[in-house]
């Protein structure tokens, strides 16, 4: 006779009527309701009038070892004594849900497969449908962010990803974090203009509104009108490291433009010592190694003015780094703006347009030298599950997905 041992079935309020193993290999586990009552779905009072029963339904249940579950079970009826017409109410259960295929325990079980993997693998690896991944996905995952989740909202952060590369296919990423540094994703908006941001940011509660105080974001003027219309009296602060890479792309591209000229000039041999520096100018003198720092003097010998623009573009570096508030930092870049005018320099110039042009949003940074560092480490994250999860172009989905990946913990939790 074969060894055998129990284990609890673990839900709760039904009496198991019987086993049996169907001709899939798999267990069918019959139970019946021990609750001998429900809420008439009329006018919400406890009925306890017995009328029959619902058809059977079987629910995917977790497996044991490794063998497929199901549970049976047919739902009773009870009906209204204080309605007219006496209607019927079917009762419903706690460990399942209407109109699932599964338990509640198989569908947390499910998505806590799906957290960091695709649905084409749980649908595999668990051997159910797609379609019924998707729907467990819609049953607990919601598609739009539950604002009582908040207390209040500090920093708020806007980007856009692609959604297919090449395709200027873009949504936009509106995210925050708190005064602890936890960053959530609060939304996926279809496309980047104006119009449907300033949407969402209306739609945040007024309550919440109140306890912002700033947005992070880039330049794009479609994110920075929205926030100015929805959001009036909210800081706006321009990202530092889109600031940098703006003067710092004027730099490299006289550096370009150095090479080529001296590449006309030099001879092979004079000329093999300046190449491949790519990396080295392109990083602060203070972190080169002695060996980098000698490689680019033979290039700084041969081209001042790539020297000069190389000291202006780390000196405004350093004023990023080391101002300790918005009017001393004002009172540098105004300094650096003057060197560079000085200096005959033209490189910078499309960047002394921006830096006028956003004057004061970029001096937002050096009040509390926030920035969308936390929206760049996001959109990293964002771009691993865009990746793996190919082909997922609808936002609402997207967001979904993002929401299980990131916060997978309380979802769960809440099954």
């Amino acid at each position: 006779m074969a060894a055998t041992f129990q284990i609890p079935l673990d839900i709760p309020d039904v009496e198991i009527l019987s086993t049996e193993v169907d001709e899939q290999g798999a267990l069918l586990i019959k139970v019946e309701s021990t609750l001998r009552s429900t809420r008439c779905r009329r006018c919400g009072r406890d009925i306890d009038r017995f009328h029959g029963y619902d058809q059977p339904i079987r629910l995917r249940h977790l497996p044991i070892l490794e063998q497929k579950v199901y549970i049976e079970v047919r739902p009773k009826r009870y009906q209204c004594p204080h309605c007219k017409g006496g209607p019927t109410t079917t009762q419903r259960c706690a460990w399942y849900q209407a109109n699932s295929p599964h338990t509640k325990a198989f569908d947390r079980w499910l998505l806590k497969n799906l957290i960091n993997s695709t649905v084409e693998d749980v649908s595999r690896k668990l051997e159910v449908g797609k379609a019924a991944v998707e729907g467990t996905v819609g049953r607990w995952v919601s598609d739009r962010i539950d604002w009582s989740r908040f207390e209040r909202l500090e920093t708020l952060g806007i980007d856009e990803i692609a959604l297919r590369k090449g395709h200027d296919d873009f949504v936009t990423v509106i995210s925050h974090r708190d005064h602890q540094g936890e960053v959530v994703v609060l939304a996926i908006l279809a496309d980047r203009r104006k119009e449907t941001v300033k949407t969402f940011l209306l739609g945040i509660p007024a309550p919440l509104k109140a306890t912002l105080q700033r947005v992070c974001s880039d330049m794009y003027e479609g994110y920075t009108n929205a926030v100015r219309e929805a959001l009036p009296g909210v800081e706006l602060v321009i990202d530092r490291f889109h600031v940098a890479r703006h003067y710092r792309a004027g730099a490299d591209r006289l550096r370009k433009q150095t090479l080529r000229e001296l590449k006309k000039t030099l001879s092979d041999q004079d000329y093999e010592p300046l190449k491949g520096l790519l990396w080295p100018f392109r990083r602060d003198w203070t972190r080169l190694a002695d060996t980098q720092q000698q490689q680019l003097l033979p290039l700084f010998e041969r081209a001042p003015e790539l020297r000069e623009a190389y000291v202006l573009r780390n000196v405004l570096t350093m004023i990023f780094d080391h101002a300790t508030n918005k009017t001393e930092a004002q009172q540098y870049l105004h300094a650096w703006r003057q060197a560079v005018k000085k200096s005959g320099l033209r490189c910078f110039d499309a960047f002394l347009k921006t830096l006028d042009h956003w004057f004061d949003e970029i001096s937002n940074y050096f009040h509390d030298r926030h920035n969308s560092g936390f929206v760049e480490g996001l959109n990293n994250k964002l771009k691993v599950i865009k990746r793996r999860c190919y082909g997922l172009l609808d936002p609402m989905r997207l967001f979904q997905r993002i929401q299980l990946d990131l916060d997978g913990d309380r979802i769960l939790a809440s099954i």
